[in-house]
């Protein structure tokens, strides 16, 4: 059983160009000649249809299913939510590493102790990792099973302690200063009925609401994967899960030797990227939530932003297939190109020419609408050619400010002409962010707090760059075009390929 149900989005509809059938999304646009099992099974998602009911409609296999429309859905025509109703609850051991939090913990396990979970099919251990307070007389006061590290061995020795011992099918990961939702497993553990499944994480949030720092962590964390259900295909991917919040089947936890030790940070990504290579799927299900008191002090925030920032250096030495992946589209690209010039150049006779690839490229769109038969807005049109546009310029100056906002902040001290397009970079992504996130904080402030914990996280970053003797956290492969569908196992069936899009 794969327990997901996919649903067809309002803004989609299904017509016939020219006697073939098309699927056309308004927003984002796109629009896709369909084969006719593509077609069916568009129609049949009209009112939302589970996976398993597609595969029998359609004479298809069930993961065939989940990769046409996972594709589907990338392009914006599907809509997907977990299917639970059916599936069996597994017995699942509840792993909490902790060093002196005894009060942290006392209310960690208080949660626990209120899941809404079968009490027989649900354990506890406790590893205590050599604490000097009362850690481990409080584990030993709740219906747990402690463990005790005579000395101090880190979460990852604690943890794999753990999962050796565990009794239950799944292990489920939390930290002593994470506070769980009692649905929290009745959530994670509904994936796990796809057997491709080996792991399940769930959205991290923040304890705290109340400083500056607070709200920030509420919209930037680096734990928070977000609001959006995301099934994870790809092997090559970076997709990853932290382990805060994380269950993993038992045994392909141990079939590849549990979190590495020797890694401080990081461990969760690696986990992770292991588990795909042995080609699992990983799926994130944030309604599986769980609150977090983060480092809620300036100093010890970015100290651990430096430290997630090392980290890098050493996965893609560990994971020499992985890297970071854009989409780098011609015409969007040249837009962002011609507008840094005109900012380097500070003329502004030439700034009617930013318009120009954006021009070039909506007028090509709507020839290739044309060609095909389709009659769609030019407003419209326009306006999607735009948002792509803006939204490779976000993504390309988020990477320059994420990984080099330091290095460029230095030439531009002694060449003005390059502090204009520095200042753009740094207020165009951090203005998108403010207006997605909403942060309860004005937008200076964001602003301060967003090049602080930039600037701490590309430190760390070029500190691992120089011990581990490379540059591989810098190097990121572009693509004109999207790749692809992914096709873990068996390739589709020509029947069933997805289809071509000339207008998006």
């Amino acid at each position: 059983m794969i327990p997901l149900r996919y649903g067809l989005r309002d803004r989609v509809r299904l017509t016939k160009v020219s006697g073939a059938p098309h699927a056309v999304c308004d927003l984002p646009l796109a629009v896709l000649r369909l084969d006719g099992r593509a077609a069916r099974l568009l129609e049949s998602t009209a009112v939302g249809a589970a996976v398993d009911e597609l595969a029998a409609g359609l004479g298809m296999d069930p993961e065939q299913v989940v990769r046409l429309c996972e594709y589907f859905r990338s392009r914006g025509l599907l809509d997907v939510e977990l299917d639970g109703h059916a599936v069996t609850m597994p017995s699942v051991t509840v792993i909490v590493p902790v060093k002196d939090r005894a009060a942290d913990l006392d209310e960690c396990l208080a949660a626990l102790a209120r899941l809404d979970y079968p009490r027989d099919l649900l354990e506890v251990i406790v590893v205590d990792d050599g604490s000097s307070d009362a850690s481990a007389a409080v584990a030993a006061r709740r219906s747990c099973t402690v463990l005790v590290n005579e000395r101090t061995r880190g979460q990852s020795y604690s943890r794999n302690l753990a999962a050796a011992q565990a009794s239950g099918d799944l292990l489920a990961f939390t930290d002593s200063d994470c506070v769980v939702h009692p649905g929290w497993l009745r959530e994670l553990v509904v994936p796990f009925a796809w057997t491709r499944v080996s792991a399940v994480g769930g959205r991290v949030e923040s304890y705290f609401s109340t400083t500056l720092l607070d709200r920030y962590e509420q919209v930037a964390s680096s734990l928070d994967m977000g609001r959006r259900l995301l099934v994870s295909l790809d092997a090559l991917d970076t997709f990853y899960m932290p382990t805060c919040n994380l269950l993993v089947r038992r045994d392909a936890y141990l079939a590849v030797g549990g979190l590495r030790e020797h890694l401080r940070v990081g461990e969760d990504v690696d986990l992770c990227w292991r588990l795909r290579a042995r080609g699992n799927v990983l799926v994130y299900a944030p309604r599986g939530r769980v609150w977090h008191r983060h480092r809620d002090r300036w100093p010890a925030m970015l100290r651990r932003r430096a430290e997630y920032g090392t980290s890098e250096a050493t996965l893609y030495a560990l994971h020499t297939d992985k890297r970071k992946r854009l989409l780098l589209p011609a015409w969007p690209a040249l837009s962002l190109a011609v507008a840094l010039a005109v900012l380097l150049l500070r003329n502004a006779r030439l700034i009617p020419l930013v318009l120009l690839p954006w021009t070039i490229d909506v007028a090509r769109r709507l020839l290739n609408l044309h060609a095909q038969g389709v009659t769609v807005s030019p407003w419209l049109v326009g306006f999607s050619a735009l948002r792509v546009h803006l939204s490779l310029a976000h993504s390309l100056l988020f990477l320059a400010v994420r990984y080099c906002l330091l290095g460029l902040v230095v030439p531009a001290t002694f060449v003005p002409r390059l502090r204009l397009p520095l200042a753009f970079a740094v207020l165009y992504t951090s203005a998108v962010d403010y207006s997605v996130k909403r942060p309860r904080m004005t937008f200076a402030s964001y602003v301060g707090c967003a090049v602080l914990e930039h600037s701490a996280y590309q430190v760390g970053v070029a500190l691992g760059c120089l011990r581990r003797r490379t540059l591989r956290p810098y190097l990121i492969s572009l693509a004109a075009r999207p790749r692809g569908p992914v096709r873990p196992g068996q390739p589709l069936s020509r029947a069933s390929s997805p289809p071509r899009s000339r207008a998006t």
